[in-house]
């Protein structure tokens, strides 16, 4: 849910023409770029945008998720598809992250810790929470051996296929989880996490439960 504290009128898609302005202003920034740090600030700039134009984007992402779930529905693999929503990482400026801390870009919980919804009806019981920690790689090896494909040895995964644990109910084998991004990295092990910010800054934390554990997302209303 995104609290915005202002009223916002329903779209359920942002429209054409602002896509299209957004997109012409982005590229003749980059055109005009003249050397790599240019082309950088140009992709990650930090003009523009409002709470509620995030929500417009939000309306339109579900509104377009709904559309392929409507889709599976009329043509009868509702059951048997695995529908996977996730993130690959946390919100930015306009997100509301309490009481999580840190952002997109930063490897604190508010920058990496997502949420995963998974459903496919005919194998896997609505209505359930998992507190069990997976990444992104996870999901290649879960979809690769749903798939019934196997990867090139050439190439070998990062993740572990999440598919015993989902349908069968098994446990999850103890692993290292590892992030990195830019100077930035993380290690989590079982309830440890380790991090080290773009300072060089070492942050060690214990008790996941202490931490995390039982918080939700956004304060009761």
């Amino acid at each position: 849910m995104v609290r915005t504290g202002i009223s916002c009128p329903r779209q359920e898609r942002a429209s054409i023409h602002d896509r299209e302005e957004t997109g012409a202003r982005i590229a003749a920034r980059i055109r005009a770029a003249k050397t790599r740090a240019e082309v950088s600030a140009a992709l990650n700039h930090y003009d523009g945008g409002s709470v509620a134009k995030y929500t417009q984007m939000v309306e339109s992402l579900d509104a377009a998720v709904g559309e392929v779930l409507a889709a599976l529905r009329r043509s009868g693999q509702e059951e048997n598809t695995l529908v996977l929503f996730a993130s690959d990482n946390g919100g930015e400026r306009w997100s509301y992250l309490w009481p999580l801390s840190g952002e997109k870009f930063v490897l604190q919980e508010g920058g990496i810790r997502v949420p995963t919804i998974v459903r496919r009806p005919a194998r896997i019981d609505g209505h359930q929470v998992s507190h069990e920690p997976n990444f992104s790689p996870d999901w290649t090896a879960t979809l690769l051996q749903l798939g019934g494909a196997r990867p090139d040895p050439a190439y070998p995964l990062d993740g572990t296929s999440l598919t015993g644990y989902l349908l069968r109910g098994e446990e999850l084998p103890e692993r290292d989880l590892f992030w990195r991004v830019r100077a930035n990295r993380a290690l989590r092990r079982g309830r440890w996490k380790y991090y080290q910010d773009s300072a060089g800054k070492d942050h060690l934390k214990k008790a996941w439960e202490r931490i995390a554990g039982g918080l939700l997302p956004c304060p009761p209303p």
